[in-house]
């Protein structure tokens, strides 16, 4: 018998998975104003994690526009280990510098970052220390999300930028494998035809393993290179 109620248990348990699995989950911004008001700098994360590992996107925008220091488009470009309320992480700048080391240190909705080393091997821009704030979670907004269940997993998604099929550069994947209840929680986008406005799935990254949520017919397949490590039907609940 179908169970009625698992779309109101997994919205009652979203605090335990963002604490269990994804406690520096999704995106976080900040930014400095020159004395005039007008805007100096700004530095953005994007982070998905599993369990104690982390990876995501780390772009800094500085000297009033004049230097973008952010990776290509659906490139990860920082990495790192969770312990606690800290993480410590690596990144590479695109201006060639490799292996710099950050502290993340995590108070409530707030983020700090502290540059440990700087990166080796070319230029780079990073500031010292910035403070961050989580951006607006949407998991209270059902117009937003779906739970997708499969016959091994039971998976919502969130879009936020407004409504669950609209084109999207920021969608969140919070995952609950049936069997163990192992969590994960990752960030990715939408994807769609170029001249559609309407998603036709969504895909995420953990390091080299891919997720991906077909909407027609719905599936979800997760890959590693060319290995199919799982592919399932599914049904929205």
């Amino acid at each position: 018998m179908k169970n009625l109620n698992a779309p109101l248990f997994i919205l009652m348990l979203f605090p335990k998975i963002l604490f269990a699995s994804g406690v520096f989950l999704g995106g976080w911004g900040g930014s400095e104003k020159n004395k005039d008001g007008s805007l100096y700098s700004t530095l953005m994360l994007n982070i998905s994690q599993s369990g104690e590992e982390l990876v995501g996107r780390y772009c800094y925008v500085t000297r009033n526009g004049n230097r973008i220091d952010c990776p290509d488009d659906n490139v990860s470009n920082m990495k790192g280990v969770v312990k606690d309320d800290k993480a410590t992480v690596e990144f590479d700048s695109s201006f060639g510098g490799k292996g710099g080391v950050a502290e993340l240190v995590l108070e409530k909705n707030d983020l700090t970052w502290h540059l440990i080393s700087d990166p080796k091997g070319g230029d780079f821009y990073a500031p010292e220390v910035y403070q961050l704030t989580r951006e607006e979670s949407k998991l209270n907004n059902k117009n937003q999300l779906k739970v997708l269940s499969t016959s091994g997993f039971t998976i919502t998604l969130v879009n936020n930028c407004g409504a669950f099929y609209k084109p999207c550069q920021n969608v969140e994947y919070y995952g609950l494998r049936n069997k163990d209840h192992s969590q994960i929680a990752l960030v990715g986008r939408t994807i769609e035809d170029s001249a559609s406005t309407v998603a036709k799935g969504m895909i995420f990254q953990n390091g080299n393993i891919e997720y991906l949520i077909d909407f027609d017919p719905l599936k979800l397949k997760v890959s590693q290179g060319d290995k199919v490590l799982v592919e399932q039907d599914g049904h929205w609940e």
